[in-house]
């Protein structure tokens, strides 16, 4: 079985290592210095630290080997703004597994966490790469999008990777992540830019996970009172189960 998990209510991340070294008294200065998040009291040794979570639990853990069957660096090919990632990725030889997990309660909460906590492990020495859903983000992207937690906003591109595709000629965008937020995982193509169709995902990604909207077949969504596009559930495109689908057009 893989490491990763899409499973409800549980996040997951890997900070991929140059080196097998950790240094975990770093780690968790870094983190109450960056984040104010406490972990001097958590049960810990050399390679890992254990800390209760409401009814679940955090763990952060050191692997001294890579990511098992070449994961990331297969899941590295797909980023399209990192040109350098599976190159990157290929180099790691150790690993930092973060996990935050417990009942569906506080769900934004827990991935609020998950992200300081990786955040926080990029700071050590070796780190090059985080890989988490099926997406291996650059440091400085990840570092960059966390910071938006400082400002109450949430680091949406952190928890949602938007991959491209193409389908009837048309330029496609898909979500992966939402699966973890209970929400089904949304494709959109159009007659559209990428970057048009990102920024109109951002943005009802965004609503769906911040006010818990469950989006549903024959429904329609805009992001302004006169946009009324025809939510569809269907067969995936470019992932597999169905997906939710949105007419999106500009303007």
């Amino acid at each position: 079985m893989s490491e990763k998990t899409k499973e409800f209510g549980n996040f997951i991340s890997f900070i991929l290592l140059s080196e097998p070294h950790w240094d975990c008294r770093q780690f968790v200065k870094n983190l109450k210095n960056e984040w104010d998040v406490d972990l001097s009291n958590a049960d810990k040794d050399d390679n890992n630290v254990v800390e209760k979570y409401g009814d679940g639990f955090i763990s952060v853990a050191f692997i001294q080997a890579p990511i098992p069957n070449r994961e990331a660096e297969y899941c590295a090919k797909s980023n399209y703004l990192w040109s350098e990632a599976e190159d990157v990725t290929k180099t790691h030889k150790a690993h930092i597994i973060v996990a935050v997990t417990g009942n569906n309660d506080n769900i934004i909460e827990k991935a609020k966490l998950t992200t300081k906590i990786a955040d926080a492990c990029l700071k050590q020495k070796y780190a090059v790469a985080v890989y988490t859903g099926e997406a291996v983000y650059e440091p400085r992207f990840y570092h960059l999008f966390t910071q938006w937690l400082r400002e109450d906003i949430l680091p949406i591109p952190d928890w949602i990777w938007f991959g491209i595709y193409k389908h009837d000629g048309k330029q496609g965008i898909y979500t992966d992540g939402l699966r973890k937020f209970g929400k089904k995982e949304i494709e959109v193509y159009a007659d559209a830019s990428y970057d048009d169709i990102r920024d109109f995902m951002l943005e009802v990604v965004n609503y769906v996970i911040a006010d818990d909207v469950t989006l549903k077949d024959g429904q329609t969504i805009g992001l302004t009172e006169d946009q009324k596009l025809p939510i569809t559930l269907s067969k995936g495109i470019a992932l597999d189960g169905d997906t939710l689908k949105i007419a999106y057009r500009k303007g």
